[in-house]
């Protein structure tokens, strides 16, 4: 499908000033500024400022959407399932820090009037991964609050650093990149955190099973 450069131009700049500066920060002279679209031109292609910013969390959506179909696909209640699930989520995040900053600006208020989208957006999932591992994990009636401890756990990591205290790792803020290191120190931190709290079997043959469907 053919697109319009001049809309694609407006949803890029509005991307990187709403992830920013937020929704309700950015006015929608500083998106004609920037993107060099004339007021009117915008109108055309957006009549409001809220389809605008709708446009641009839905592109978002859908940029996450393809990387977490594709993580879960033949997902099974299984550590190993679940670990290559949290994997593909902390890498996109990592790799995409303009869509991490648009959901940490809602986590603070931000476009209030579309509330609507975070059910739209975040309830599939946790309704496809407390019915997978519903029956699979010691505690299922606490399963939204265990899932979402690992997107909070990211945004925070990702989006504003940590201190450590072992005096041999410096201190990372928001404006400093994440080093590969600190990523994979975290990586194996989440799949800790994710054993502990969702207890769930290994996907892994015992050595025992393994020997029985080796060929005679």
């Amino acid at each position: 499908m053919d697109t319009d450069p001049q809309r694609e131009r407006v949803i890029s700049t509005a991307t990187r000033l709403y992830a920013e500066l937020g929704f309700d920060a950015t006015t929608i002279d500083m998106i004609t500024a920037t993107s060099g679209v004339s007021l009117p031109e915008l109108r055309w292609h957006f009549p409001n400022n809220t389809e605008l910013y709708r446009e641009v969390m839905r592109r978002a959506f859908e940029a996450e959407r393809e990387v977490m179909l594709e993580a879960i696909r033949d997902f099974t209640p299984t550590r190993e399932a679940f670990d290559h699930t949290l994997d593909a989520y902390l890498d996109f995040y990592a790799s995409h820090p303009d869509l991490l900053n648009l959901w940490l600006h809602r986590r603070t208020g931000d476009a209030i009037d579309t509330a609507d989208l975070d059910r739209e957006y975040t309830q599939p999932y946790l309704m496809f991964l407390t019915q997978a591992l519903a029956d699979s994990v010691p505690d299922p009636a606490h399963l939204d609050y265990v899932l979402w401890t690992f997107p909070w756990a990211v945004s925070g990591f990702l989006g504003h650093g940590m201190v450590h205290t072992d005096g041999h790792r410096p201190g990372r803020d928001a404006t400093t990149p994440v080093t590969g290191r600190e990523l994979e120190a975290f990586r194996t931190y989440l799949h800790v955190l994710a054993h502990r709290l969702l207890s769930l079997p290994t996907g892994v043959p015992s050595e025992l099973e393994a020997e029985s469907w080796e060929v005679e």
